[in-house]
């Protein structure tokens, strides 16, 4: 019969089994080194009284003086050819034999094929100790344990029978379970494992498996499965193993690592053999097996701790470091060049200092990283390199360039490459040339957008994305697209209505990976909707110091000042625009930076009560405006400075030049404020036209930063006249978004702290009161100083009516 039960036995249980098998019969034992197994056997066959006859199970000839046995086990070690022809031939001379088998692996389909089935198999993954059968052992050997110290062994190295009669053997030599009992064992066990493997019996590719394993160390369950799939023998061996306990995992993080003491064993082995190159180049090997596939966290994880298989993988990958966290790749690098002299290296190295296209690059790059990355380029000058690292090279001196504010050199050198460099094909095991050139296109781009030439940076940046994503470079290719965020196709020659709508509805709601972007995401999306939170949170990260592309130091300084006004906290901004002027240090800027800078300081200006200052500084760089909205910017400076007439100069060219985008919401918004203030019966019609316009505009996109940019009193009329007019259902709910939003900036702003005492009061007697003359009476005064007070609190809460503020002051909690 052969056995399917797959529960673990007990020794007891063994013993009995083997007495009802057997019945004091002649057995054959065929094993060809003293496992843990045919040990057992031979004290089961002792404990019966039954004959014993050792054979090796590798013997493929029977003598005819082999005697004749009733019982013939058979150890199966694995699935080689001479184990087959092994079993057969010892079926052959037993023919009537009960056979019993016992594998460490699985019944060899060599003997399936010829038709050979055993009467009883034993896995040896069934040969595990219980804390029973641990003391049961230990009381054999004359050695005295604790159930707590025979359960904390098991605990400790696991069920394995052959380890924990090996420990407790050396435990009974040296008189007690100790840690060199453990590390006795664990060694025997380890040369019981490295014998098996030199004579054959263990499978090679097995026990360089454990070899790999353990000097990995832990690693997730996929990779330790890959460590063990290198044929059918060794991955069926590794069931064995897990059930055997050699292995623990970590349940929070799924990773798995032989246990500590047999790993130690093993690692000390490896040392004294003088094996660590050899497994390393294994090690190494698997790494750049999953590189090759795409899977770089899973190659680069299994080297982080091992150097010189790092430095292997290093010198063979060099160009996919980009691509690897650039935190872990530049210590890994500065250490692998002390110990090679591979220049591609030291390009790799360049790359991590200075390259912000690297993999969670923050941007900014330090003087000294520029200094070691200038110095790393000399050290390559004219040394044989292969095309990708040449290539690479000469990228990163146009980008020191750029670093230096040399934007123009740096965009001529980068376009002079990208004009002499044919699409340069990958050799049939690197794929280093096409990164190179996706990179090259990457950093034109970047030259172009701080050379103020976003034509060209649309072109590179499209032209990088497509080269990276057919050489699979996808990361590169994400930032590429991310770079594209912030530009349009031929964007330097279309209008900058259409470019701006672009820009924002490419950045409101992004999904990007590179740490500079993420921020300039966060905030235009909190600003397009006036997210209070949104933008406190985005605030309340530091200012990102970025020096690459420098354009998005300029953007988030712009969207800064912007969140600061609304959120009330204009002096931070100032400060905070002082603070990088100084930094810039008298640099030439180019138009783009110039424009952003203009725009920064004018928030930074209206929201500080200096609105006339704002009028001035547009006025004098009003040849910006194919880069900022100006004429917006200008009329709300004029608005601020009550002025509508200037604000109506200002849009006067861009009432059909705006389409309908958030740049129309916001012009038609400004007309119906400048129409409203100057307050003629033709001018307040005029004004309601305009405003119909942009909430018409506005319910599509819905933005509401335009409503918000004016400040409270500003919005209160707003609001105001908004209920006179016949609005859709779109309309009615984009109001209500409105309404909403300023409720919201109200609370976050805290500005009914901005009301008096006294004004509190008023407001509390609001609610009651019918009329002006009623509650100049409930408060003891004349109606003119009612009248006086309510126009202040009307102005502080951004009301326009008794009505709005009795709603406003019971949202707010007032009354």
């Amino acid at each position: 019969m052969q056995g399917t039960d797959r529960d673990r036995l007990s020794r007891p249980r063994l013993v009995s089994l083997w007495r009802r098998v057997t019945a004091g019969a002649t057995v054959l034992v065929t094993a060809q080194h003293d496992s843990g197994v045919a040990s057992s056997v031979r004290e089961w066959v002792a404990e019966t009284g039954d004959r014993l006859i050792e054979w090796s199970s590798n013997r493929v000839d029977v003598p005819a003086e082999t005697p004749d046995a009733d019982v013939v086990l058979l150890e199966i070690e694995g699935m080689l050819g001479t184990h087959v022809t092994a079993a057969l031939a010892v079926r052959e001379r037993w023919p009537a034999a009960t056979l019993i088998a016992v594998s460490s692996t699985q019944w060899p389909p060599g003997l399936l094929d010829a038709g050979m089935r055993p009467e009883r198999v034993f896995p040896g993954s069934q040969f595990g100790f219980t804390t029973d059968e641990t003391l049961d052992r230990a009381e054999q050997l004359g050695l005295a344990l604790t159930w707590d110290e025979a359960s904390g062994l098991l605990e400790r190295v696991g069920t394995h029978a052959g380890l924990v009669d090996a420990i407790l053997r050396a435990a009974t030599s040296h008189g007690s379970l100790d840690e060199a009992a453990v590390r006795t064992g664990c060694d025997a066990l380890v040369s019981h494992f490295a014998g098996a493997a030199a004579a054959g019996v263990f499978r090679p590719n097995g026990w360089r498996a454990v070899l790999v394993s353990a000097r990995i160390g832990p690693m997730p369950r996929r990779t330790l499965l890959e460590v063990w799939g290198r044929d059918e023998v060794v991955r069926a061996a590794f069931d064995n193993v897990l059930q055997a306990g050699f292995f623990v995992q970590d349940p929070d993080s799924d990773m798995m690592q032989l246990r500590p003491d047999i790993r130690a064993a093993v690692i000390d082995r490896i040392e004294r053999e003088a094996r660590l190159d050899a497994v390393d180049a294994d090690v190494a090997a698997l790494a750049s097996r999953f590189l090759s596939e795409g899977r770089t966290d899973d190659g680069w994880s299994i080297v982080a701790d091992l150097p010189a298989a790092r430095t292997r993988l290093l010198v063979e990958h060099w160009w996919l470091l980009g691509e690897f966290d650039v935190a872990h790749a530049r210590p890994w690098l500065e250490e692998a060049i002390t110990r090679s002299a591979s220049p591609e290296l030291r390009v790799a190295l360049i790359r991590c200092l200075i390259d912000v296209t690297s993999a969670n690059h923050t941007g900014h790059v330090s003087q000294a990283d520029r200094r070691v990355a200038r110095d790393l380029l000399d050290e390559t000058d004219g040394v044989e390199m292969s095309v990708g690292a040449l290539l690479l090279a000469d990228t990163l001196r146009g980008v020191l360039l750029r670093l230096d504010g040399h934007h123009g050199e740096a965009l001529e050198t980068h376009e002079r490459l990208a004009d002499s460099v044919d699409r340069v094909h990958d050799d049939a095991d690197d794929g280093a040339p096409s990164l190179a050139q996706a990179n090259l296109l990457l950093h034109a781009g970047i030259s172009a957008i701080d050379a103020s030439r976003s034509d060209i940076a649309s072109d590179r940046f499209a032209a990088a994305a497509a080269l990276a994503h057919s050489s699979k470079h996808d990361r590169l290719a994400r930032y590429a697209h991310e770079m594209l965020l912030l530009v349009t196709t031929n964007s330097g020659r279309a209008p900058l209505p259409s470019t701006f709508q672009a820009r924002v509805d490419n950045l409101v709601g992004a999904h990007v990976i590179t740490p500079p972007m993420s921020n300039v995401v966060k905030l235009s999306s909190a600003l397009y909707i006036v997210d209070p939170r949104g933008l406190q949170e985005a605030l309340d990260d530091e200012a990102p110091a970025v020096d690459d592309p420098l354009m998005l130091r300029f953007i988030d300084l712009a969207l800064r000042s912007f969140a600061h006004g609304l959120l009330g906290t204009s002096g931070l901004a100032a400060r905070a625009i002082e603070l990088f002027e100084r930094e810039l240090d008298g640099r030439d800027l180019t138009a783009n930076h110039r424009a952003l800078l203009v725009w920064a300081r004018t928030e930074a200006l209206l929201h500080a009560g200096a609105a006339d200052r704002a009028v001035e500084l547009l006025t004098e760089t009003r040849g910006l405006r194919a880069v900022i909205p100006v004429d917006v910017l200008l009329a709300r400076a004029a608005l601020r400075a009550k002025k509508p007439e200037r604000a109506l100069a200002a849009l006067a060219s861009t009432q059909d030049a705006y389409g309908s985008g958030v740049l129309a919401v916001w012009s038609h918004l400004l007309l119906f404020l400048a129409y409203h203030a100057i307050g003629s019966d033709s001018s307040l019609e005029v004004a309601h036209q305009h405003l119909s316009t942009a909430l018409v505009a506005g319910s599509r996109a819905r933005p509401l930063l335009p409503f918000a940019a004016q400040g409270m009193s500003a919005l209160g009329t707003t609001l105001t006249q908004a209920d006179q007019l016949a609005l859709d259902p779109a309309g009615r709910r984009y109001i209500a978004d409105v309404e909403r939003m300023r409720d919201e900036l109200q609370l976050a702003t805290s500005t009914t702290l901005a009301l008096s005492e006294r004004e509190r009061v008023v407001v509390a007697h609001l609610v009651a009161a019918e009329s002006t003359r009623d509650l100049a009476a409930r408060l003891h005064v004349s109606p003119n100083t009612v009248k006086t007070q309510l126009r202040s609190i009307y102005r502080k809460l951004g009301v326009s009516s008794w009505a709005d503020a009795v709603a406003t002051a019971k949202r707010l909690g007032l009354v």
